[in-house]
């Protein structure tokens, strides 16, 4: 009964272990690997992405408005 659970554990070691190893990729049995599509490449948004402006500043947060005498002082103990 250990000895099977033994051969067991060990198959799912190796298993796991020859899994993430990217050296056997060249064993791929299914293809020879990623093919890319046919077709012609062009941009999706060639003049940028519509709403957004590319030299726009950076949006303050809602609460960067306070007035640094208007926060709560905290007192030590």
């Amino acid at each position: 009964m250990l000895r099977g659970r033994l051969r067991i554990a060990c198959a799912l070691i190796l298993a796991l272990g020859v899994s993430g190893c990217e050296s056997l990729e060249k064993l791929n049995p299914f293809g020879d690997g990623k093919k890319p599509i046919v077709g012609q490449r062009s941009p999706v948004f060639p003049e940028g992405v519509p709403g957004v402006e590319a030299k726009a500043p950076v949006l303050q947060p809602s609460n960067s408005n306070v007035p640094l005498g208007a926060a709560p002082t905290l007192k030590p103990d």
